[in-house]
């Protein structure tokens, strides 16, 4: 949920004292098992942490604060499960008054569905630094995926801009014990968020980041939230991140998750990716001499490579030459960005591209 949504939501929490349709936060998101209708919501806005960029942070005078009591919220997301109205939950919350405290309301919650009312879909719990490993096994065993967020790339930036916080004495291990938990739940898993144009980080530091979590510890996702300036916070007047670096961000990730690159192969200009062309293509263009690529031959780790192919793509093609050789663009006929990926191949030692 970006600040927007979540400024909206509380305004109307704080409108209609906690008794607001819940209707109103029904969208619809990406989870393992496909896109789903979901309730995202926070069970408190209240929050001890003082973070220069959150619209929640405790010195915010005007930021709502209210608290959804948990059999309140699990009667009220059960009725909208009962009419077909969402098919998952999505809880988070502020850090208030403590981090355990609050915790143990939101996984208060999720008992209530999962045992009085006999829920089994899916239910996304965040996780609040600072909690104890014994509210991590409740919280995993609980719900079909758990993050917490790391924010940015860098251990200086996070102290610099939300006290309270390290990466390395308290996310990073909480994020390895979760890993360790989720290997006893199959089908259940992890992600983060970073939060981008916030400070100075580099997109190349987050990408490496990124690449550190997917290959150490498993997350499934790693996600990237473009900052935006929130009124009466310190940050209010730094400038908002274009959305096409988010983007950027998002494209660079699936090259690193789905398609062998290293965040090092990525082609940054002074530690950021171009914003004007996606990273594969500007990521070929930095290496003319691998091209063009003969697509009878080429094997999947290459033929991912290619600006135009993704992984569907990769294998029509493997399943068509092995069905008769390639030669001509007829051959490639129904393939997605043909014209695109004519660029940067041979067939049968031709070149058809512009």
């Amino acid at each position: 949920m970006d600040l927007r949504d979540k400024i909206s939501l509380l305004r109307e929490l704080a409108r209609y004292d906690c008794e607001v349709p819940l209707e109103d936060y029904i969208y619809r998101a990406h989870t393992p098992v496909g896109r789903k209708p979901l309730l995202k919501i926070m069970q408190t806005t209240y929050c001890e942490k003082n973070c220069s960029y959150c619209v929640f942070r405790r010195d915010r005078e005007e930021t709502p604060r209210v608290f959804i009591d948990p059999e309140d919220l699990a009667r009220g997301f059960m009725e909208l499960h009962r009419r077909g109205k969402v098919s998952g939950l999505f809880l988070t919350a502020g850090v208030f008054p403590h981090p355990e405290v609050v915790m143990e309301r939101m996984i208060e919650t999720v008992s209530i569905l999962r045992k009085r009312y006999g829920y089994r879909g899916y239910v996304h719990l965040k996780v609040m630094p600072g909690v104890s490993d014994q509210t991590l096994e409740a919280a995993v065993e609980l719900a079909s995926r758990v993050s917490i967020n790391v924010e940015f790339p860098k251990e200086d930036i996070l102290r610099r801009l939300a006290r309270g916080k390290s990466i390395r004495s308290d996310i990073l291990p909480k994020i390895k014990r979760i890993s360790e938990l989720l290997a006893e739940h199959p089908g259940r898993d992890q992600t983060t968020q970073f939060i981008v144009g916030a400070a100075d980080e580099r997109d190349e530091d987050i990408l490496r980041s990124a690449e550190f979590l997917y290959r150490r510890f498993g997350l499934r996702r790693v996600y990237y939230s473009s900052f935006r300036p929130v009124r009466n916070t310190p940050l209010e007047g730094k400038p908002p991140a274009p959305v096409r670096r988010e983007q950027r961000l998002y494209q660079a990730d699936v090259l690193i998750r789905e398609y062998g690159f290293s965040h090092s192969e990525l082609p940054y200009e002074d530690g950021n990716l171009p914003l004007d062309r996606d990273p594969k293509t500007a990521w070929a263009e930095k290496n003319p001499q691998l091209f063009p690529v003969e697509l009878n031959s080429a094997d999947l780790h290459l033929l991912l490579r290619i600006p135009g192919v993704g992984r569907r793509t990769a294998l029509e093609i493997t399943r068509r030459r092995r069905e008769k050789r390639l030669r001509s663009p007829e051959d490639l006929k129904g393939i997605r960005q043909v014209n695109r990926i004519l660029r940067y191949v041979l067939l049968d030692g031709r070149f058809f591209g512009r």
